[in-house]
């Protein structure tokens, strides 16, 4: 029974997520006559159908001794888990895979389980474990001389340093992780760190640059039919055309992304790039149109548990209340989305609500605290708010 399970999750994640999972190298077993999917909605009902019993099967793997079958299964769904944002399901496996690869002594194995878990900590905005997982697998990964998985591994490290707004070292891990890939002859792999360098220079105020990179980048993901890579660096390329001015061609980019979406059923992307919709649209000149996207993001957030992406989409609505003149709505949705941002310990996301708040507020305690979280942040725009937030609290 787990063999089938291991090898129908096997063959059900590489319809699901082709460019993102685990390969197992060990054949069948001649006793198991796992389950072939021919599409990817076959493939995902069958997960949705047996999401329970696949975490129900690691479980018994490991609680049997079966370790060797437990790691793989937690590496075979990692995939899934990663494109769905199965928090619940995806630590637990995750913590399991963990400890049945050390058990089991399969070094890389280890390297792997660890990945995965801080993969599953990093998109569940637990950075902290993230990185601690991250950082051995990394280690182990050296150990065994595997490049390209120790790229795989920069790679995340590198997005990490995005989130906690460490640009410079961001931007360091990514090069190195692309220089490795460039090497190795990965083009896939080497765009989609590329892809992740432009977020970088989007963050230090360098569309120009990123609108450049991704444009390339996305030649490469529509030559391989990477769905999910191609979605993201549009919704990244509409960050930066709309950096520059180019609302029409944002539009397009960013529609472009959430067909992508649609057409794939995935309600996480669809969530994330809503939100962009939503800044496109203030830009545009439609905060009303605005809102309703922000607040179609922020509610399928809140069903798929990803609070950290809800208070984006939550702050988005408060812009787009301020822009319609509802002052009192805008301080809600923003006090929503400080409250959140404050809870997982996100300072960066904490000051600029903050700084939202201020805005409408009628003291000045949300800038002065806003003021204080930037003194973490060097980077071009956080200089640029702690001016301005200096000077208005000097004018009051």
């Amino acid at each position: 029974m787990l063999g089938w399970y291991l090898h129908t999750a096997d063959a059900a994640s590489a319809r699901i997520a082709p460019f993102d999972r685990y390969e197992l190298t060990e054949p069948v077993p001649v006793d198991v006559v796992a389950l072939a999917f021919d599409s990817y909605e076959t493939a995902y009902r069958w997960y949705q159908i047996e999401s329970a019993n696949l975490v129900g099967a690691t479980r018994a793997a490991a609680e049997t001794g079966l370790h060797a079958t437990a790691w793989r299964l937690a590496a075979v769904l990692r995939g899934i888990y990663m494109h769905h944002n199965a928090f619940g399901d995806w630590l637990t496996t995750g913590t399991i895979g963990v400890d049945s690869a050390e058990r089991d002594g399969d070094r890389a194995g280890q390297a792997e389980a660890l990945e995965s878990l801080g993969r599953a900590y990093f998109q569940s905005r637990r950075l902290d474990e993230a990185e601690t997982n991250l950082r051995e697998a990394r280690a182990i990964r050296q150990s065994l001389g595997d490049r390209f998985a120790e790229a795989v591994t920069l790679n995340v490290l590198g997005l990490i340093g995005l989130r906690r707004r460490r640009l410079d070292d961001a931007k360091s891990l990514f090069e190195q992780a692309s220089a490795i890939f460039h090497d190795l002859g990965e083009r896939r792999w080497e765009a989609l760190i590329r892809s992740n360098l432009a977020e970088t220079l989007c963050e230090v105020q360098q569309p120009r640059a990123a609108s450049d990179i991704l444009t390339e980048a996305l030649v490469v993901f529509r030559e391989l039919g990477d769905r999910a890579s191609e979605g993201n660096a549009l919704f990244h390329l509409s960050w930066a055309q709309r950096e520059l001015g180019a609302i029409a061609g944002a539009r397009a980019s960013i529609d472009q992304a959430l067909r992508i979406a649609e057409d794939e059923e995935n309600r996480v992307w669809e969530a994330h790039w809503l939100v962009e919709l939503g800044a496109v649209q203030r830009a545009a000149g439609q905060p009303a149109d605005a809102l309703v996207s922000y607040q179609r993001a922020a509610s399928i957030q809140r069903q798929l548990g990803d609070h950290s992406r809800e208070a984006f989409a939550l702050d988005g609505a408060g812009q787009a209340y301020e822009a319609m003149g509802r002052a009192e709505d805008a301080a809600d949705f923003y006090r929503m989305a400080a409250g959140i941002h404050r809870d997982l310990g996100d300072r960066w996301h904490l000051a600029e609500a903050l700084h939202h708040l201020g805005r409408t507020a009628d003291n000045t305690s949300p800038s002065q605290e806003a003021l204080n979280l930037l003194a973490d942040f060097a980077d071009p725009r956080a200089a640029a708010l702690r001016q301005h937030l200096t000077a208005v609290l000097g004018r009051q």
